[in-house]
């Protein structure tokens, strides 16, 4: 049985008793709920700290990972002491993925190589933390990044990521797409920029030793330095370059797919989600659903309770 830990703060704690009140469960001593839901086992402790047990444990937790520090199966995030303290001047590959966390749309990962020498380029062109940029500016961004800096993005549209869900768990799943980004990227490079390449960055979405473990099984795992590190977009503009790419896949997806339903598909996985998610299958049936949407997310079961053909 796979674990996972998240310490959260109380708001977040009051948000997850309200997003499961409908599978809660008898508590135990000093939790502040338990709940069942797809088979997992969610114990959340007046501490802050909530338990995920059972065979979909990463997946549930990453649906509050960006709100939470993960402990998972006892392993805390690399501290910063770890990462070298001039990582910024590095000649690195940047690795990050979007849309994660968002039930409608697909997630997308992209990683980009960024040698010392263009990174004072790349601030010209305007990157930065890409959540404080708009998506007309990602957009304009991403757009002149792609001429400007050797990258590999990979897509994976939700009828696959529903595929892909049965056979891996969430991190399982987004460790195998940015060791294969990865790989795909190193393969574009010339001899000069494999011999400047000093290492990779992962924006940390699990533990290293659980990075590697989901990798066992694969035949081609990128065998240089790779370092670990949650924020990873404020420590190295090769991760700020990687998310920009990704985000505006991300978000022209929610446009292209949503365009057969006339429609521009709602990013995130609030309650307003949850009503556009029954409303698409009132007029367009569940076939909608299958083909804009991650299904393993609650917002599926939240959707066939608000609908009124299914209700």
């Amino acid at each position: 049985m796979t674990n996972a830990t998240l310490k959260v703060n109380q708001t977040t704690l009051k948000k997850m008793e309200a997003y499961y009140q409908n599978d809660l469960v008898s508590p135990v001593p000093y939790s502040q709920f338990r709940a069942k839901r797809n088979g997992v086992s969610i114990t959340a402790y007046q501490s802050g700290k909530v338990l995920f047990q059972g065979h979909q444990a990463e997946s549930e937790a990453s649906i509050w990972q960006q709100n939470a520090i993960q402990l998972a199966e006892g392993q805390t995030s690399q501290s910063l002491s770890s990462i070298p303290k001039n990582i910024t001047s590095y000649s690195l590959i940047g690795s990050d993925e979007v849309g994660n966390g968002s039930y409608f749309g697909p997630l997308t990962v992209c990683a980009v190589y960024l040698d010392s020498q263009r990174q004072a380029l790349v601030q010209e062109l305007g990157v930065k933390d890409s959540k404080k940029l708009s998506d007309k500016e990602i957009q304009q961004i991403a757009q002149n990044l792609k001429h400007t800096v050797p990258y590999h993005l990979t897509i994976v549209n939700p009828a696959k990521y529903n595929q892909l869900i049965k056979q891996y768990n969430a991190n399982a799943m987004k460790a195998k797409l940015h060791n294969f980004t990865i790989q795909q990227l190193i393969s574009k490079l010339d001899d000069v920029q494999m011999n400047n390449l000093q290492g990779v960055l992962i924006d940390q979405f699990t533990p290293e030793k659980n990075y590697f473990r989901h990798l066992q099984s694969d035949s081609n795992v990128y065998q240089g330095k790779i370092f670990f590190a949650k924020k990873a977009e404020s420590l190295h503009l090769a991760v700020a370059c990687a998310s920009i790419i990704a985000r505006d896949a991300f978000v022209t997806s929610l446009s292209r797919l949503g365009a057969k339903y006339g429609k521009i598909l709602p990013s995130g996985a609030s309650p307003k989600v949850d009503l556009f998610a029954a409303q698409l299958i009132d007029k367009y049936g569940l076939g909608a659903l299958e083909s804009t949407a991650k299904l393993h997310f609650a917002n599926t079961k939240k959707a066939y309770k608000l609908s009124k053909k299914y209700h």
